[in-house]
């Protein structure tokens, strides 16, 4: 039986269901919160860790995948900015053609 390598146990979960949820529901507070949380808990776990003799792949992968999910609450608020903009100007427009009209 292979030795479990000991960076295996301390490699933080990454919260991706609820930072998902919290991007679905535009809930952009929640999501960076979440993800902050998780880079501290990264930041914290990396300090008692020797990466020069555990396997660092299961910390790439994690940082990897953190780094995709700050790419999706980017996008995802981009998205949302983009559309209030829109919204805002479309309701300008509104305003003027009931201002012409009155």
């Amino acid at each position: 039986m292979a030795a479990q390598l000991p960076a295996l146990d301390r490699v933080p979960d990454l919260p991706v269901v609820d930072v998902r949820a919290a991007i679905a529901a535009e809930d952009w507070d929640t999501a960076a919160a979440l993800l902050d949380s998780h880079h501290g808990e990264i930041v914290f776990a990396l300090a008692k860790v020797d990466l020069k003799v555990v396997a660092r792949q299961p910390w790439l992968d994690l940082l990897a995948a953190h780094g995709v999910l700050i790419e999706e609450l980017r996008v995802a608020r981009d998205a949302a900015s983009e559309e209030l903009a829109r919204l805002g100007h479309g309701r300008r427009g509104a305003n003027a053609w009931l201002r012409a009209l009155a």
